[in-house]
C-alpha cells in the first residue's frame, strides 16, 4: 500500500474521531482443571451459557491513541470456552438455549441444569512510548457465575474471576492494541472457565445430586 493511501486512511480515521479495532478472542478450553475425584461427573447435564454482558468497548487509559476504541467481543469465545471445558469434566453435556426448570429434568434424562453467566468484564489498555516503536500493555479482568439446579433443588452457586495481561506493539495507527487485548482476554477467559470447572467438578452436592 502506498504511503499516500495509508495517510489517507489515517486521515479518515481521525476525521471520524478515531478507528475501531475489534478484539474477538477465540474459544480457549481449560484442560488442567484440578479435581479431587477420578473421572468425569457421571450422567447427563444440561448447560446454558450467557455471555452477553462480556461485550465492552475499551478505551486507552491515557492520551496516546485516545482517538481510537477497542470493542472487546467476548460473548462467543466465552460460551465456546465453557462448553469445551465442561465437556471434559462431564460425561454428557447438552447445550440449551434457555434454562430448563428442574421439574423438566427427569423427562430430559438430565441430572441437573448448569447455568453459567458472564457477570462483568473490565479492560485496560496503555500505550508505552518506545525509541522506535510504541508498545501496548493490556489487562482484562473477568467475573462469571455458575448455578447448578438438580431435580431436588439448588446444588451449587458461586462466582469466580480471572485476569490476563499481554503486551504488543502499537502499530502504525494504534491497531496493535486489538491483538494485545485479545491475548489478555483469552488468558482471562481460560483462567475463569478453569475455576468454574473446579467449582463444578469438586462439588460433593453436585456429585450426589442432593
Amino acid at each position: 500500500m502506498k504511503l499516500s493511501t495509508i495517510a489517507a486512511v489515517a486521515g479518515v480515521c481521525i476525521a471520524l474521531t478515531g478507528c475501531q479495532y475489534t478484539a474477538e478472542p477465540l474459544s480457549v478450553a481449560a484442560y488442567n482443571v484440578y479435581s479431587s475425584y477420578d473421572g468425569k461427573l457421571p450422567g447427563k447435564y444440561l448447560l446454558y451459557v450467557d455471555g452477553n454482558k462480556l461485550n465492552k468497548t475499551i478505551k486507552p487509559s491515557d492520551f496516546n491513541c485516545a482517538a481510537h476504541s477497542y470493542p472487546l467481543a467476548l460473548s462467543s469465545g466465552f460460551t465456546g470456552s465453557v462448553r469445551k471445558t465442561f465437556a471434559n469434566l462431564v460425561e454428557t453435556v447438552e447445550m440449551v438455549d434457555i434454562p430448563v426448570d428442574r421439574s423438566e429434568l427427569p423427562a430430559r434424562g438430565a441430572r441437573a441444569m448448569i447455568m453459567v453467566r458472564g457477570e462483568e468484564v473490565n479492560g485496560r489498555l496503555r500505550v508505552v512510548p518506545g525509541f522506535w516503536v510504541a508498545g501496548m500493555e493490556t489487562e482484562v479482568e473477568l467475573a462469571a457465575s455458575i448455578v447448578v439446579d438438580g431435580r431436588r433443588g439448588r446444588l451449587l452457586g458461586t462466582t469466580v474471576g480471572g485476569d490476563g495481561n499481554a503486551q504488543g506493539t502499537a502499530g502504525g495507527f494504534c491497531e496493535g492494541g486489538s491483538a494485545a487485548l485479545t491475548e489478555a482476554a483469552e488468558q482471562a477467559v481460560k483462567e475463569t472457565v478453569g475455576r468454574l470447572g473446579e467449582a463444578l467438578t469438586n462439588s460433593e452436592r453436585v456429585r450426589s445430586g442432593v
